[in-house]
Parts: structure tokens; sequence; C-alpha cells
């Protein structure tokens, strides 16, 4: 009867209120876009959320360099899919586009493409949860600020060695130097970027084993009886010391 009246209890969006909301995601970055999609799905992509941010990161290969990004033009949107293999012919590139460009303006965002490839809907995305799942989405968010933050410093690494190639194929003094700084970048200790990834792949499996140990749900009740109990002991405490200095006081009177 309980879960009969939370249902009815949950709130229903028109679909002008689906259409704005998603007015307000699909312009937004793909990173952000990227990290509503997942809060939105926490429970299926806790464990391996790299995905989607990788998807992410291919997506933005196929945009601009200048601006804000936050959508593909058609073509580009048609090379990104034919490069991935998931459409085999003009037609069906047509069809794909249809089905992904939900706002018909002849652009695909990366949230559109996100509900195509994993078969959501509008409805879904912007969907009331049914209960209060802040852990997950805590350690959903932290798994991904280390793994984004490990992706930076690689591409920022990649990009160094890049630009020295560039000087060490010019030769010359400055040549020579950045064929020495080059060489002694593919040379150094990969232990601390090997320690990087490592401690994002702990966060990751730390974010699925919350999701694998049961109802969200649940799992955010035991935590609220955890604290409930925490602050009756500390009550209960304060009471015994209050009584204490009460009985204290009127021995002085006897």
């Amino acid at each position: 009867m309980a879960d009969s009246n939370e249902k009815k209890q949950k709130k229903q969006l028109t679909p002008e209120e689906i259409q704005e909301k998603f007015a307000d995601v699909t312009n937004s970055t793909i990173d952000d876009q990227s990290q509503f999609f997942l809060r939105s799905f926490v429970t299926e992509f806790s464990g391996n959320f790299e995905e989607v941010l990788d998807l992410a990161e291919e997506f933005k290969k196929y945009a601009p360099d200048t601006g804000v990004v936050r959508e593909l033009e058609e073509d580009k949107a048609h090379l990104f899919l034919e490069r991935r293999g998931e459409t085999l012919t003009v037609v069906e590139l047509r069809e794909a586009l249809k089905k992904i460009d939900l706002d018909s303006n002849n652009r695909v965002s990366f949230i559109e493409y996100c509900l195509y490839k994993y078969g959501k809907t509008l409805e879904e995305l912007f969907e009331e949860k049914d209960h209060k799942i802040e852990h997950l989405l805590r350690k959903l968010e932290e798994a991904i600020k280390l793994y984004q933050e490990t992706l930076a410093k690689k591409k920022a690494r990649e990009d160094k060695m890049k630009e020295l190639e560039q000087l060490a194929e010019q030769g010359g003094v400055k040549g020579m130097r950045a064929k020495a700084e080059l060489e002694a970048m593919k040379n150094e200790d990969e232990l601390e970027r090997n320690k990087q990834e490592i401690q994002a792949g702990a966060r990751r499996r730390a974010a699925q084993r919350a999701v694998d140990k049961g109802d969200p749900f649940a799992e955010e009740q035991k935590r609220l009886a955890e604290e409930k109990k925490k602050k009756e002991a500390e009550e209960k405490a304060k009471r015994e010391e209050s009584r204490k200095r009460l009985a204290d006081r009127a021995k002085l009177w006897q």
C-alpha cells in the first residue's frame, strides 16, 4: 500500500516541461551532459561510468575547436556514427539521426546520442526517483572527478609530446632540446600515472559496490538509522550529565 501511495505522489511532468528541461540540458557542455545522464541512471552506470565519459571524449573530437561545444553538426554526427560502426548504410544513418535528434534541430547533442545508444527515453531521463540515493551520487561524482582529472593530465602530456615532436623535427638547438626532453618524457617513470589510474579504478569499484550491496533505498535507510541512533546516544548522554549536575547541586544543600 505504501509503495502504491508513493507512486501516486510521484510528479508527472508534462511534455512541455520535459522539452523545457531537455533544452536546458542540451544547452550545457558535453561534460555536463554526460554527468547529467550518469546521475539520472546512477544505479546502472556506477560501475562502468568510464564508458560514457570515454564516449564523451570521442564525441568532442568531431566538434569544432572554437567556442563551447554542445552539439555536432549533422555531417559530423554522420561521421561519428560511421567511425563507431553503429550504422551500415546512408539510409540507416539518416534513420538513426531522426531517432537521435530529439529536438529536430538538425544537430546532435551528446545526451541525445546517449539516450539513443542506451535505449532511454526523455521521460526516464527526467523521471523523479523513487528513493533518495544521495550516497550513490556522491560516490559516483567522486569517481567521475578523479577519472576526468586523470584523463586531463594524460591529454596534457600527450599534447606536450606532440609539440616536442614537431620542434624536434625542425632541428637546430631548439630541436635538439625538444628531442632530449621528449626522450626524457618517454623514459620517465610511469608509476605516478599508473597510480592515478589505479585510484580512479578503485573509486569506480567503490561506486559499484555501493549499488551491489542492495536496494539504494535500504542503504539510505540504514545510514539514516545509524545517524538517528548516534543522535539518541548523544541526547541520552546529555540528559545523564544534566541529572548528575542537579544531583551534585542538591548535595550542597544537604
